[in-house]
């Protein structure tokens, strides 16, 4: 049963760097003018993040370098349910985004706030299907390696996370305050009715 619940996590893996690599491409053959991106360092962060969250996941689930020895088919589903969850969410992200989904921080000059779709109960839905993903992975492929590392990869994302809203406060300044105000970025408040 274990390597049902490991095969799963790899073909979802690889499912996803096809996904990337053709969003990445979708989004360097378009040319909307950008408006503002992160400066120095931060420019390069998400382009970091996405790189080590799609290939450092099903490089140690492949090696089972990490891997708890134990069937823990509760934890096990646990990882798969999230996994599911970042499924639905990244669909909902690109469905609510349309043209303004791309695999950069980047705020073009014709760009909307999106307030609609998981934008109503989250500031950054698709990096809370990110993190859903990561943990799923190492819950449901019980690789002690990847919930170890999990606390660096939301601190990372969070400081991606920060650059965006930077970038999004200087274009929309009042409006996006507004909008941010009570949402949390990566988690959903249960039982809290969205404005």
């Amino acid at each position: 049963m274990a390597e049902g619940f490991r095969l799963y996590f790899l073909v979802y893996y690889g499912l996803g760097i096809v996904v990337a690599l053709i969003t990445v491409a979708t989004d360097y053959l378009r040319s909307a003018p950008v408006g503002q991106r992160p400066e120095g360092a931060g420019r390069h962060l998400l382009p970091l993040l996405v790189l080590v969250m799609l290939l450092l996941p099903p490089f140690l689930i492949f090696l089972r370098a990490g891997e708890i020895e134990a069937e823990w088919v509760p934890v096990r589903i646990l990882g798969v349910a999230m996994s599911l969850y970042t499924a639905g969410m990244e669909l909902w992200v690109a469905t609510a985004l349309g043209r303004f989904l791309v695999a950069r921080a980047v705020v073009f000059q014709d760009h909307a706030l999106i307030t609609q779709g998981p934008y109503r109960f989250l500031r950054h839905p698709d990096y809370s299907g990110l993190l859903a993903l990561w943990l799923g992975a190492g819950l449901g492929s019980l690789n002690g390696w990847l919930v170890m590392l999990f606390p660096l990869f939301v601190i990372g994302l969070s400081m991606e996370a920060r650059l965006e809203e930077r970038l999004l406060e200087s274009k929309f300044g009042e409006t996006y305050r507004v909008y941010a105000y009570g949402k949390r970025r990566f988690v959903p408040q249960l039982g809290v009715r969205a404005l």
